[in-house]
Formats: structure tokens, C-alpha cells, sequence
């Protein structure tokens, strides 16, 4: 890398913590990161002012970033303006990891998807977040979803407990499905092409 160059500093969603960092031990992604908290998302103008903050302070420090989101708040969009800011493409965190075809197919079968972080996190979300109980979880979920799937990335042991209380308390039926980290990986090398187009 030229020494002239920016550094590129990766702003994630805690909801790739463990993913991204196993793609750093692996070689794989050689760049710093940091964390924001996935809870943010229920509150999508405090994640966008956080984000915002975060921003400002790494540009300030002469670096690029990459964020390692979807589309998760109104005005993601707004932060790629900056010549030195540039996102990971799709429209969420399952799709990034899925790939957009494979998302769209479980999607239209009704899937709802658990990825490792909020797996374990699903009463904060559910009981605490969205403040439903059993019975109008059930309702809630039943209008919108058929079943539940846990996409097990291999970098977190599957959350055996978690797995068994929440398809309950949503009563859907659910499955284990395996999925690679590569379109996580060529999303965040995508992002990073964007910084060499904008050299041209």
C-alpha cells in the first residue's frame, strides 16, 4: 500500500463482530475495525447519530471508512456522499451474508432469520425492545413468517438454549443452515473497489 494513501478503517455492526473478526485472524480482511452495538438498530435515529459521530471522528483523522452495514436507517444512503465513505451492499445484514438471490428465495418462503449475536439476544430484542409477551410474539410472527432459520457461519458455537426457547415462544418451526463468510468477503472487497473507481 502507498504510504500517501489513507488507511481504510472498517465501522461494523456488532452483528458481524464475530464474523469479521474471524475473517481478520484468518488473513483474510486487514483492516481496523469498530464496533457499534446491533441494539442500535431499534433506535434508528440514535444509530444514525452514533454512526454519524463515528464518522466525523475517523474522517477527521484523515481516514477512509467502510461501513460494514445494509441500508439501516432513512438516511444510510446520505453517508456514502462523502468521497471517503463507501458501504457494503444490501439491503441488510442477512442479505450481505446471503447473497441477494438466495436472500430473496428463503424471504419469499417466509423465513425469518436469527444470526448468531441476536439469536442469544432475542429476549432483549423481543421482550425488552418490542415489548411482546408469548402470546403476541406468536401473532406478531404468524402475520409475517413461517419459519425461523439460524444462519451458522462457524464462528460462534450454535446457541443450543436459544434455540429452543424462542421458536417456542414464537411457535415456529426452525432449522440450522450453514453459510459461508464469502459474500460477507466480496461485499467488503466490493466496498473497497469503490475507493479505486473514485481515484480514476
Amino acid at each position: 500500500m502507498n504510504p500517501d494513501e489513507k488507511q481504510i478503517v472498517c465501522i461494523v455492526c456488532s452483528i458481524f463482530r464475530q464474523e469479521v473478526e474471524s475473517l481478520q485472524a484468518e488473513g483474510k480482511l486487514d483492516f481496523p475495525l469498530r464496533f457499534l452495538d446491533s441494539m442500535l438498530h431499534m433506535k434508528p435515529a440514535k444509530l444514525r447519530l452514533q454512526l454519524t459521530t463515528l464518522i466525523k471522528k475517523e474522517l477527521g483523522q484523515g481516514n477512509r471508512i467502510l461501513l460494514i452495514y445494509g441500508d439501516c436507517h432513512s438516511h444510510m444512503v446520505d453517508l456514502g456522499e462523502h468521497p471517503d465513505v463507501v458501504r457494503t451492499e444490501g439491503v441488510n445484514c442477512c442479505e450481505i451474508l446471503l447473497g441477494s438471490q438466495k436472500y430473496r428465495q428463503l424471504r419469499k418462503e417466509g423465513a425469518f432469520f436469527l444470526l448468531p449475536e441476536w439469536a442469544v439476544r432475542w429476549k432483549e430484542v423481543f421482550q425488552h425492545e418490542l415489548g411482546l409477551n408469548k402470546d403476541n410474539a406468536r401473532s406478531f410472527m404468524a402475520d409475517l413468517h413461517t419459519k425461523l432459520i439460524y444462519l451458522d457461519t462457524g464462528s460462534a458455537p450454535i446457541p443450543e438454549d436459544a434455540l429452543q426457547e424462542f421458536p417456542d415462544y414464537c411457535d415456529l418451526s426452525w432449522s440450522v443452515m450453514k453459510v459461508s463468510t464469502e459474500h460477507l468477503l466480496e461485499s467488503i472487497r466490493q466496498a473497497v473497489r469503490q475507493f479505486d473507481k473514485a481515484k480514476v
